[in-house]
C-alpha cells in the first residue's frame, strides 16, 4: 500500500524524446487536415451533425493521424468546414480565384458561406447550378425546404440572381464577382 502511494505522489516522468513522435511539417498538417475534413464531408451522417460535435470528430481524426494541434479553433474549423463541404478540402490559396468569392461570403451569416461557395464553385467551372438536395447536403441539412428558404434569403441580401428559364432549368448567377452557373435542368434542380 505504501508503495502504491509513494507511486501516486512522484511526479509523472516526462517522455523522453526518443518516444515522441515528431510534428508533421506545415504542408503534412495541412494535408492531414483536409483529409479529415474530407472524410467528416464524405460520410453522409456526419455532416447534419452539429459544428461543435464536428469539431470534437475532427479533433480525434487528427490526433489518429499524429497531429495534435491542427491550428483551428472551432470558428477557424466553422470557416474550413463552409469550405469542404463546398468541395474546397484544401482550403482557399492566394492566387486562386475563389478567393474573391471567399471575401463575399464573409459578409454572410456564417451557416449560408458554404452554399455561397457552392455555388461560386459552380459558377468558376461552369457547372450546372447545384441541384436542391446538394444545396440542402452543404447547409447541413435534409430539408430541400429550407435549401429554398436559403436561397431567398441570399437573394433578398442580393448576394445572388436566381433564374429560372421557361424549361424550369435554374441558373444562380453572383452579382459581385460577374460569375453565373450553367443552367441546370429542371429534374436536376430539384434534386
Amino acid at each position: 500500500m505504501e508503495q502504491l502511494l509513494r507511486s501516486i505522489e512522484a511526479p509523472a516522468l516526462p517522455l523522453q524524446e526518443e518516444n515522441r513522435r515528431p510534428e508533421p511539417s506545415a504542408e503534412e498538417r495541412d494535408a492531414i487536415v483536409a483529409a479529415c475534413l474530407a472524410e467528416i464531408v464524405a460520410d453522409e451522417g456526419e455532416s447534419f451533425r452539429p459544428a461543435a460535435v464536428l469539431f470534437q470528430d475532427f479533433g480525434v481524426r487528427c490526433r489518429m493521424r499524429g497531429l495534435n494541434d491542427s491550428g483551428l479553433d472551432l470558428a477557424g474549423f466553422r470557416t474550413r468546414l463552409s469550405l469542404a463541404r463546398a468541395g474546397l478540402y484544401a482550403g482557399i490559396g492566394e492566387g486562386d480565384p475563389m478567393a474573391d468569392a471567399a471575401c463575399e461570403a464573409e459578409a454572410l451569416p456564417e451557416d449560408a458561406r458554404g452554399v455561397f461557395l457552392l455555388i461560386a464553385r459552380a459558377a468558376l467551372e461552369r457547372a450546372p447550378c447545384p441541384s436542391d438536395t446538394e444545396i440542402a447536403r452543404v447547409y447541413g441539412t435534409h430539408s430541400t425546404g429550407r435549401a429554398k428558404r436559403l436561397l431567398s434569403f441570399l437573394e433578398s441580401q442580393g448576394a445572388i440572381v436566381i433564374r429560372v428559364d421557361l424549361r424550369g432549368g435554374r441558373a444562380i448567377a453572383l452579382p459581385a464577382l460577374g460569375w453565373t452557373t450553367a443552367v441546370s435542368d429542371k429534374a436536376a434542380a430539384e434534386g
